[in-house]
């Protein structure tokens, strides 16, 4: 017998995801636009939920998941786990799959695609024999797809920058030769060079019969730092022109990701579009977490306020353990701060991030001064810096979010107090020396 009716247990996980994600002004925003036709000029199709790293946003977007099902919503969710547009398509047709829509036609495109596929990377290994295979350069062209001779889609990264564009455009060119003349037709050879052009089509055709059966289809695209690279220019095609044909009004896409959305790109849609940026939690917020976990002694909680925060990762990692007593709660500097760097595996720009969090703002020199890294790739790095979702512009300097310094400067001071002290050290004769020059020409000046 089906129940129309959500049982016991279903209403105490929901309470308890709530409880665990806050966010009630977020999740009301979200759910009203559910309940508001998509021809209602108040509707809107995109959510951009961005914060920091640690600030809930996977929660978040898992409970808007939630809230989409219970409206009777089909839903779909992609993250890092995918590393191009036809993974992405993949991974849809999966999740939708399990929930009763089957998109055949399209699950056989993608066969198709990978296919032809395997059979490039033939052709690309026999542009450069290697008895170690093809080399990385027609490899990547292959896996990536390519938008035109010799363009890698976005997604092919620092990788792009590192190869010779004239070499990349003539093994480019041979390819497309190679498999125009292998593959039976046109289509085959763009299901290999430009697949999303292909397959986004087929994907829309299907997508229009599952949408007339049900009142919402809600895509999730989580981790945006890491998949829009190659999935923001082909959602922005998706939804504002027609170029793949027509996308049902009932579907509403959710990304989630430390940036802002590129202003360049979707500035111009501002209308249809709702921005969820997310910080820690408020101390209601906290409190409220910690009481859920049984957490209520008063000093306890002041210990878990001053060490996370507010950063609902670190709440919930200190929670989980029930501390009775401020001694048992443990400093989770180098968790938060191993979130927060999560992708970055240099460990030269790790240390230079975590050096660079002792001054409260930064310039170039500054930078210099903290980092103490070589002077060829001092400005490099400053650039890599500023481009850190935890650091802010404040003028003509730039400086760290709280919640990411202060985490940074107890990891480092547990690590080593006397690195610690040195670092400062250097830092204070550094603005000593400064402060002398400026008076120094002051009083010139001043004669």
């Amino acid at each position: 017998m089906t129940r129309e009716r959500p049982s016991m247990q279903d209403l105490i996980g929901r309470r308890r995801r709530a409880g665990f994600v806050g966010r009630g002004d977020e999740r009301a925003v979200f759910r009203a636009n559910l309940e508001i036709s998509p021809e209602d000029e108040r509707h809107r199709f995109l959510f951009h939920v961005h914060g920091n790293s640690g600030v809930g946003k996977t929660f978040l977007v898992r409970e808007l998941e939630q809230i989409a099902r219970a409206r009777g919503a089909l839903t779909a969710y992609v993250d890092e786990s995918v590393g191009s547009v036809p993974e992405a398509m993949a991974a849809l047709c999966r999740q939708l799959a399990q929930q009763g829509h089957r998109l055949k036609r399209m699950e056989e495109a993608l066969v198709a695609h990978r296919e032809r596929r395997h059979e490039a990377e033939a052709e690309a290994a026999a542009l450069e024999p290697d008895p170690q295979g093809p080399s990385p350069l027609t490899t990547t062209a292959v896996r990536l797809g390519m938008a035109g001779v010799g363009v890698l889609v976005p997604g092919a990264g620092a990788f792009v920058g590192a190869v010779d564009a004239g070499q990349l455009a003539d093994g480019a060119a041979r390819l497309k030769a190679r498999l125009s003349a292998r593959f039976r037709n046109q289509e085959d050879v763009q299901l290999v060079l430009s697949p999303e052009r292909v397959l986004t089509p087929k994907l829309l055709d299907e997508l229009a019969d599952v949408t007339a059966s049900v009142p919402w289809l809600v895509l999730f695209f989580d981790t945006y730092e890491r998949t829009g690279p190659f999935l923001d220019g082909w959602l922005h095609e998706l939804m504002t022109t027609d170029r793949y044909g027509a996308l049902p009004a009932n579907v509403l896409v959710v990304t989630a990701g430390q940036r802002l959305f590129d202003t360049g790109r979707w500035g111009g849609f501002a209308d249809f579009m709702t921005d969820l940026p997310l910080g820690p939690f408020t101390e209601a917020e906290t409190r409220g977490l910690l009481a859920d976990r049984g957490v209520v002694a008063e000093p306890v909680i002041a210990e878990v306020l001053r060490l996370s925060g507010g950063l609902p990762v670190l709440v919930s990692t200190l929670a989980e353990a029930r501390p009775a007593d401020p001694d048992d709660v443990g400093d989770p500097s180098a968790t938060a701060v191993e979130r927060f760097l999560k992708w970055e595996p240099d460990p030269v720009r790790r240390a230079v991030a975590l050096a660079c969090a002792l001054p409260r703002r930064l310039d170039a020199d500054v930078f210099r001064a903290a980092a103490d890294c070589p002077e060829d790739e001092a400005d490099a790095l400053y650039d890599w810096l500023r481009g850190m979702p935890f650091v802010g512009e404040r003028g003509e300097r730039v400086q760290y979010h709280d919640v990411v310094r202060a985490p940074m400067l107890r990891l480092q001071r547990r690590r080593s107090p006397r690195g610690w002290a040195r670092r400062h050290g250097r830092l204070a004769e550094t603005f000593g020396a400064w402060r002398h020059e400026r008076q120094a020409l002051r009083a010139r000046y001043a004669d």
